[in-house]
């Protein structure tokens, strides 16, 4: 169904239909940086609410599935019900875990700049049983003391490593800097690593930069440093930063240990089943 779509918008649909074939669910930021990156828009506020409409009517006309674009801002908070105990029962099971990090020799976290990428960055951590911390820009202080907490608490022996992934921009590089200060206040100095975005992303991967905020404080310095460009994490293909946050957790975790707590997590869950079984039929 075309909709009676001009040609140019055509274009354009389906541009951001091949983009989504290759890799989905994205957000609607995600597919723009795509297209930035390969010339079909500039990077304007203009390009992105052309597109944005564009998505739309190609999503109401079924030519892009509904679910290849996600609002990660925007989701409804609902409450847990079951249908049945015994739907319950099932739930419990697939939802039991082992905490992985008695076995480890360090407890890490993964702090995101950016809510609207938090999809992907779940999925990739799932498995390792990584904390997964999402702000909008600098963290308040509720956020940074309840992170001490967790962080004193650890069998680790407060070996932390805090894995930071947000943009490359004046706040985006300050942030990193104003965690370790604030985290400092509560006696707590664990290992920050800014993984992404850099400078280096930028110049490898050939982002589509855009102009600093003239109202960032920290701008002149930034600037002076690197030049009057900024990148959203967003523009780093979805692809890249997966593997690169598997990588940088992964090379932090013994990965033996991992298995093994996986393997005793199976057994426990089949001895669950088990015991869920003999109360069915009692």
């Amino acid at each position: 169904m075309q909709l009676g779509l001009h040609g140019k918008t055509l274009r354009l649909i389906d541009a951001a239909k091949k983009i989504l074939q290759s890799h989905n669910p994205m957000t609607l930021r995600q597919v723009f940086y795509r297209l930035v990156s390969r010339q079909v828009l500039e990077n304007t506020r203009n390009g992105y609410q052309t597109l944005s409409k564009a998505l739309v009517t190609a999503r109401q006309g079924g030519l892009i599935p509904w679910e290849h674009i996600e609002d990660r801002l925007r989701r409804p908070r609902q409450a847990s019900m079951w249908s049945s105990l015994s739907d319950f029962a099932e739930s419990a099971v697939q939802s039991f875990r082992l905490d992985v990090w008695a076995s480890q020799p360090r407890c890490i976290e993964v702090w995101l700049e950016k809510d609207a990428l938090s999809g992907i960055f779940e999925n990739a951590l799932d498995p390792y049983g990584v904390t997964l911390n999402v702000g909008r820009g600098y963290d308040g202080w509720t956020s940074i003391q309840q992170a001490a907490e967790r962080y004193l608490s650890c069998d680790t022996e407060c070996r932390i490593t805090v894995l930071y992934f947000g943009d490359f921009d004046p706040s985006g590089l300050d942030i990193a800097r104003s965690l370790q200060d604030r985290l400092a206040f509560f006696d707590c100095h664990p290992e920050i690593v800014k993984v992404a975005l850099t400078k280096e992303d930028v110049v490898r991967f050939n982002l589509p930069p855009d102009f600093t905020k003239a109202t960032d404080p920290r701008r002149a310095a930034f600037v002076e440093k690197y030049g009057d460009m900024a990148v959203e994490l967003d523009a780093l293909p979805p692809d890249i930063l997966e593997k690169r946050l598997v990588k940088e957790v992964a090379a932090r975790m013994n990965l033996q240990a991992l298995a093994e707590v996986h393997e005793h997590e199976k057994q426990e869950r089949q001895l669950l089943i088990s015991m869920l079984d003999r109360t069915r039929k009692s």
